[in-house]
């Protein structure tokens, strides 16, 4: 039996659906394909990835996305290493009414700021969507801010993990080697974070190289205490510097549910280690810390987590890169707490 007549059918071996290869592996006539996924009612996984999507037809791709947006069963879906119309991922967010896991990576969106806006307003009020991840991803139109999906993000009454991450660089391969050379840049404000903070349902929020200013880092840092739900927090390769660290580190030392943080590879130095470091003396949720990378930070700072760590029994894990002096001191109290909580449970 062929790939798409084990769609067509409903094979109740392929609930998960993977797609990588070019589309001639899977069909001759990839029209074939989309009719038999348009008359499927088991299949809950999708993947599409590596050589699928850049092998695929555009004037096909709306057809796909439309296909793959109405299967009845798709709880999750994963697209990858594509560039993509905004309008098509809008068209697919649409239909997909039933989809609790959306994972985006390694996307070029095309599109200007209406074209963005329109998919975060399809997105608003989805009824189950519980993780939404956008990583790796750079835009057509670098003007965009995207304030409006995490505004969009912020009402959704599932939502838990919310993932947003900007690409490195992007990939030659779905922009061509002149647009691949140019500088990645993405806008959002602070009070969009906030929002996103204060959801009452995202207990996870990662944020990667989107550079905050430090009035934005302040707004958002505002909203922690009083977040209901928030438990994991990640701001890495963000820019982040002492004085929004010590916005963090106030937002923190108020909170009673943070028990994640994640501040690596930013700007921060001595100052604002030692801020973090003051917080969490008495803080009783906080038990993981990521410090890695922020290579400003010296003995000073390693001294003051030591010293935090002689009355905070909480923290179990920092990884930080410390001398072995420190980094000694550090770890035996790290492994007493450890000890302590398993005691505890």
């Amino acid at each position: 039996m062929s790939y798409v007549e084990r769609i067509l059918n409903n094979d109740p071996d392929l609930v998960d659906l993977r797609l990588t290869e070019i589309p001639e592996a899977y069909t001759s006539d990839m029209t074939q394909l989309i009719d038999a996924l348009k008359k499927n009612t088991v299949i809950q996984f999708v993947r599409f990835d590596r050589d699928f999507l850049p092998g695929l037809k555009p004037d096909l791709a709306a057809e796909l996305f439309n296909a793959t947006g109405s299967l009845p069963a798709l709880k999750e879906t994963l697209i990858w290493h594509a560039s993509l119309k905004m309008e098509v991922l809008t068209s697919f967010i649409s239909q997909a009414k039933g989809l609790e896991h959306l994972q985006l990576g390694v996307l070029h969106l095309e599109g200007n700021e209406s074209d963005f806006h329109e998919f975060s307003k399809a997105l608003e009020g989805h009824p189950n969507l519980k993780e939404f991840e956008l990583s790796d991803f750079s835009m057509d139109d670098e003007k965009i801010n995207i304030d409006s999906l995490l505004n969009s993000l912020s009402g959704l009454p599932k939502l838990t993990k919310v993932k947003l991450e900007v690409t490195y660089q992007k990939r030659g391969s779905l922009v061509g080697s002149v647009a691949a050379a140019q500088k990645v840049k993405v806008d959002l404000s602070g009070s969009a974070l906030a929002s996103l903070i204060g959801s009452p349902s995202v207990a996870e929020l990662y944020i990667s190289r989107l550079a905050l200013k430090t009035e934005d880092v302040r707004e958002l840092a505002a909203a922690i205490p009083g977040s209901p739900a928030l438990k994991t927090l990640a701001l890495s390769h963000c820019n982040l510097n002492d004085d929004a660290c010590s916005a963090l580190a106030v937002a923190v030392h108020d909170s009673d549910k943070v028990q994640s943080l994640d501040l690596s590879c930013n700007d921060i130095s001595d100052e604002g280690c030692i801020a973090i470091a003051t917080a969490l003396t008495g803080n009783n949720s906080v038990k993981f810390l990521r410090l890695w990378g922020n290579v400003k930070i010296s003995n000073n700072g390693f001294d003051a987590l030591a010293e935090m760590l002689n009355s905070n029994t909480v923290l179990e894990r920092i990884p930080l890169m410390a001398p072995g002096e420190y980094k000694n001191r550090i770890d035996a109290k790290l492994v007493q707490n450890r000890t302590l909580g398993n005691s505890a449970a």
